[in-house]
């Protein structure tokens, strides 16, 4: 008779609803996971686009004659070059130049020559490399914003269920 009493109380127990978070922690969790879903679909956005740029398919593609190159990265801890040079488009001639800076680059020496892209994000004047290396890069950042924009939306769709009765 006793074990009969302790399986009705364990499955009455069992039945109960677990309390809900305060209302103020469902709403902080609801915000938080729209933030990162729009972290992680930026980084996909601007991911995709360099990607499609660094296979020098689209957009004005040349050659990048480096002036200099110097380090943007104040802590000297980790190095982030950024060149200036001219750009001389494809079937250009030196006359057709123009200035710019190339992102992304590694500590060129004067004088050399790279294939690059013009880039649609940002200002202008500003060029990327193109060849596998840079495209392999990008599919490496569209990866990772894929992985924040699921935890995203993992995130958004946990606390979103959370406010219905």
């Amino acid at each position: 008779m006793g074990s009969a009493i302790s399986r009705e109380a364990s499955r009455d127990r069992s039945q109960q609803k677990k309390p809900k978070p305060a209302r103020g922690w469902r709403v902080t969790g609801l915000l938080l996971g729209l933030v990162i879903a729009f972290a992680g679909a930026d980084a996909v956005l601007v991911s995709a686009v360099h990607g499609v740029q660094a296979t020098g398919l689209v957009g004005t593609r040349g050659t990048f004659t480096v002036d200099y190159c110097t380090d943007t990265n104040p802590s000297r801890k980790n190095s982030d070059y950024e060149c200036g040079g001219v750009f001389v488009p494809r079937g250009g001639v030196a006359d057709d130049g123009w200035h710019g800076r190339l992102e992304n680059a590694d500590d060129y020496p004067a004088g050399e020559k790279l294939d690059v892209v013009e880039t649609w994000l940002g200002s202008d004047m500003r060029f990327r490399e193109v060849g596998l290396g840079a495209t392999l890069a990008s599919v490496m950042w569209l990866c990772f914003g894929l992985v924040i924009l699921a935890m995203g939306a993992f995130q958004v769709r946990k606390w979103a269920k959370s406010f219905k009765k």
